[in-house]
Order: C-alpha cells, then structure tokens, then sequence
C-alpha cells in the first residue's frame, strides 16, 4: 500500500512541476515580447509597440484572473472573446488541480516522514517511468506539430471557436502557430530540466542513505 501511495506521490510531483512550468511560461509577458521579436510581430500588426503590449497584459492578466474582460479598445472581436473564455476556464481548472494536488503531496510528505527514505527512493523510481513516458510523448508530438496542436484543440474544446481568421483577430496575429511551437518546447525542455534535477537530487540522496546502512 505504502508502495502504491510513494508512486502516486511521484506522479504528483511530476504534474505539480508541470502545471506550474505552463503557468509560468503562459502568464509570463516577457517570454510574449521575446516572441513578438522573433516573429516580427511589431512589423506585421498593424497596432504600434506599446498598444501591443497592453493588449498581451490585458490577455495575461485574463487569464490569471487579475482583469475581468478582455476589453483593451475593443480589439477583441466577439469570437476572440467567446475562445479566450473557454481558455481561461482551462487555467481555472489548472489552478485548481494545482491546489489540490499540492494539499495532497503536502499530506503525503507530513504521513510520510518517518518513512523517508523509502518515500525517496519509490518517489524517484515514479519519476524516472513518467518521464521516458514524457520523452516519448514529446518526441511524437515534435514528428507533426500541426496535428499535435490540432488534437489538442478537438479534445479540450467543443466547438469551432479556436479556428480564428488572421483576417479578423489580433489574437491569431499576435499568437501565430510558431509561438505556440515555441511556448511548447520551453514548456516541455524545462519541465524535463526541473524534473531530472529532482532525479539526480534523489538518486544522490538515497545513494548516501545506503553508504549510512553499510
């Protein structure tokens, strides 16, 4: 039993790396601006520099709640606005799954503590088959992106909205399917990067509760 409850701490552990690495990236305007940059954003939309910056805080700070509306000068277009909705109620439901996740790794660890080192060692063992699970996801993902990116759209919405027309929406301008490419990789290499530190710092850990044993 105690076996099943460290693995499932693993598994925990690993989404709570996760969620926040996604939080981090998406709320994060400056990794936006750095996108804009590369993909000549500010020579291709037609509003200047600044404009495009309120617009992505008005965006950023939807979707972490701190603003209502999107309502920066009415750029939004309704279906823009209907989309952004359905978004936002994706990272509610992030954040909650967070908070719960976190009450019940808390749990885990204060039950646990007296038992560590076995915590450590099947914790670690979790996190090293979840993420060659990762790697491969990742690695298919990377083979054909655009359908990646399509699939993940069909199954987490139930409508049409997403398909915007660059012709008509800043968002689909300002977000064009390279930054998606992009906030993707950083999102995946950084949470690989954060969770193989966490391996290595365990691996390193119950090596040296072993050499005590001895």
């Amino acid at each position: 039993m105690k076996k099943a409850i460290y693995y499932l701490f693993g598994f925990l552990l690993f989404l709570t790396i996760f969620l926040n690495v996604i939080q981090f990236y998406s709320f994060n305007n400056s990794f936006y601006f750095f996108e804009y940059n590369k993909n000549n954003i500010y020579k291709n939309v037609k509003y200047n520099k600044e404009d495009i910056k309120n617009i992505t805080y008005n965006l950023t700070n939807y979707l972490k709640s701190y603003e209502r509306n999107l309502d920066y000068k009415e750029v939004f277009g309704s279906k823009e606005m209907k989309h952004m909705k359905d978004v936002k109620k994706l990272f509610d439901i992030g954040l909650t799954v967070k908070t719960i996740v976190t009450a019940i790794t808390s749990a885990i660890i204060i039950v646990s503590l007296k038992d560590y080192k076995n915590l450590i060692y099947f914790t670690n063992k979790s996190l090293i088959v979840i993420n060659i699970f990762f790697l491969f996801i990742c690695s298919l993902i990377s083979l054909n992106y655009y359908n990646s990116f399509t699939l993940f759209h069909k199954i987490f919405f139930d409508n049409d909205l997403w398909l915007l027309n660059p012709k008509e929406s800043i968002i689909i301008n300002l977000l064009p399917l390279e930054f998606f490419k992009d906030i993707s990789m950083y999102i995946f290499i950084t949470n690989l990067i954060i969770n193989l530190i966490v391996i290595i710092t365990f691996t390193y850990i119950s090596k040296k509760i072993k050499k005590v044993k001895v």
